[in-house]
């Protein structure tokens, strides 16, 4: 295992800190990882982390935090030329509106290295029952109900409850496809018989076409056999 270089985001103890975690929780899981494994991996010692971290929980959070905050930071951007348009009084697609829900985090998650850390700590937080549980971030709370109401005022027939939960499907939609397409199981590229299934343009436009069709869907109120 080889120490971690020097970078611009890693000079200084904290961040090769944070960078070894993330590699670490994602290989290991966070009950395989250990506190030594990482201070070896980012040149420091566990005083270090106890600094910085205070715990291996804590540790885990801020990882975590660091890695929704580049997904969101580049949704909140799009959301942005999103409403800018409308105020603009253009009628952009719903299309546009979950392209800018969901190509960050396609893009993030289908790279390599941290991309794919992204997706292992994220499926982690939700399934693993070792990780901690009390995980809250309130910035990535903001994005979510920023989207949810965009997609309420594009689509007054649906209430607010069924728009939070077509949001839920949709978001469960893209972590299990990324999860498929993630370098150890490549399912959805083995199925197909073609890496271009693996493809960010790929992903995100089947992610995309998916869930409009069930934003656009009736009302959940609305009996089955007249829809």
């Amino acid at each position: 295992m080889q120490p971690i270089e020097a970078t611009d985001q890693s000079a200084d103890t904290h961040g090769r800190i944070l960078v070894a975690a993330t590699i670490t929780f994602a290989e290991r899981g966070f009950e395989g990882a250990t506190l030594k494994e990482i201070t070896d991996r980012a040149g420091a010692n566990i005083a270090a982390v106890n600094y910085y971290f205070r715990s291996k929980d804590e540790l885990f959070r801020h990882v975590l935090r660091r890695l929704l905050e580049k997904v969101n930071a580049a949704r909140a951007l799009a959301l942005q030329e999103y409403e800018a348009a409308v105020l603009a009084g253009e009628q952009p697609a719903l299309y546009t509106l979950l392209e800018a829900m969901i190509r960050p985090m396609v893009q993030l998650g289908t790279g390599a290295g941290e991309g794919v850390a992204h997706l292992s700590l994220l499926l982690q937080a939700r399934f693993s029952p070792s990780a901690p549980d009390d995980i809250s971030f309130p910035d990535n709370d903001l994005i979510h109900e920023r989207f949810i109401d965009a997609l309420g005022r594009m689509l007054p027939h649906l209430s607010r409850k069924e728009i939070i939960w077509r949001y839920d499907c949709t978001r469960g939609a893209m972590m299990f496809v990324l999860a498929d397409l993630s370098p150890s199981i490549h399912r959805i590229v083995r199925l197909a018989e073609t890496q271009r299934d693996a493809e960010v343009e790929t992903v995100v436009r089947e992610l995309v076409a998916f869930a409009a069709q069930g934003f656009l869907a009736a009302s959940a109120g609305t009996p089955l056999s007249g829809r």
